[in-house]
């Protein structure tokens, strides 16, 4: 009986997973609330200006702020000059707060708590194109989820090849989050 009991848990725990992913595939990027989203995504995006197509530019948080992400920014500006880039920038706070500006964030989301990579992964859902990049050749966790969200999605995607943009149509594998972890404190 305690099996059955486990099991059942189980279920119950996979379907509310699949139910938010299944939700947040059909997500609206007006369902933020824009005063709050301004904390994690650089200001490069203009609804009037961009007729509200968005770019999801995916790449390390080691870019952030860096001559290579402007390069990179750039590339991606030239390359969909009709679409806004939505990017995410460091947070500056810590992560009890981040977590509580994530749940202020969703106006729609029935009482649920977002976890980080959720948040992201909806924000990406509102894009019409995803673009990320490797950092010193390695593909970082967040990237990974957030390309192989994409992909699953149905959103086209384009890894950074130089200044070439080279389709990827299958999933990517990334580092491991310890792995990722590893690797930043060792730069």
């Amino acid at each position: 009986m305690i099996y059955l009991t486990i099991i059942i848990a189980l279920l119950n725990q996979v379907t509310e997973a699949t139910t938010i992913e299944t939700k947040s595939a059909r997500i609206n990027y007006n369902d933020f609330d824009q005063r709050i989203l301004e904390k994690f995504f650089d200001l490069e995006y203009n609804e009037d200006e961009h007729d509200e197509k968005r770019v999801f530019y995916s790449h390390s948080m080691m870019m952030y702020g860096t001559g290579n992400e402007k390069t990179e920014k750039e590339l991606i500006h030239n390359k969909l000059s009709d679409f806004g880039i939505i990017s995410p920038k460091f947070y500056e706070g810590k992560s009890k707060k981040m977590t509580g500006d994530f749940n202020k964030l969703y106006k729609n989301k029935d009482g649920k708590t977002i976890e980080e990579m959720q948040f992201y992964k909806m924000v990406v859902s509102s894009c019409e194109v995803l673009v990320y990049s490797e950092w010193e050749g390695e593909i970082p966790s967040g990237v990974a989820i957030e390309v192989n969200h994409a992909i699953d999605a149905g959103i086209p995607v384009f890894e950074f090849d130089g200044d070439k943009f080279i389709p990827q149509k299958g999933h990517v594998h990334g580092l491991s989050y310890d792995e990722t972890v590893k690797m930043y404190n060792e730069d």
